[in-house]
């Protein structure tokens, strides 16, 4: 009985996994560009000029991540983005070729989070609760679904 009990949790995990939806660069976009920029992006405005304004910012999104809808964001990705949004934010970007550099004293976005005391779990645990479901309403039209 005990063996079923392990069984059928297993299975409800595994079936949990497979239907729930993988969140995207696009979402993550989307929910930056509103939510931390929403004084500078318009609630109305696409997954386009999210994805533009961000990255006219320096906070860098790549059109090959955010064309593949099946390419989840891992945490370190959100990391990145977070990363670059505070230097944004505080004055102290450096931009190197259109992008938010890392500072020196980070080996990694991770790393520079921590250092800043930044605790991305939160973040993180709030960007796939909105997105557990399906995509945003922003991206689904961007695909077309």
């Amino acid at each position: 009985m005990k063996l079923l009990r392990h069984i059928a949790f297993f299975l409800i995990l595994v079936t949990q996994a497979v239907c729930a939806a993988t969140p995207t660069f696009g979402d993550l976009a989307v929910l930056l560009a509103k939510g931390y920029f929403g004084g500078y992006v318009k609630q109305d405005a696409s997954l386009e000029q999210c994805a533009a304004f961000l990255n006219s910012r320096g906070v860098s999104f790549s059109l090959f991540d955010l064309m593949d809808p099946s390419k989840g964001v891992t945490q370190e990705d959100l990391a990145r983005v977070v990363g670059q949004s505070m230097l944004l934010f505080s004055g102290e970007a450096e931009v190197v070729n259109g992008c938010i550099k890392k500072p020196l004293e980070a080996e990694t976005w991770v790393d520079y989070c921590l250092l800043n005391d930044i605790d991305l779990r939160p973040v993180w645990n709030r960007f796939v609760l909105c997105t557990a479901e399906d995509s945003l309403p922003e991206v689904r039209r961007f695909f077309g679904r």
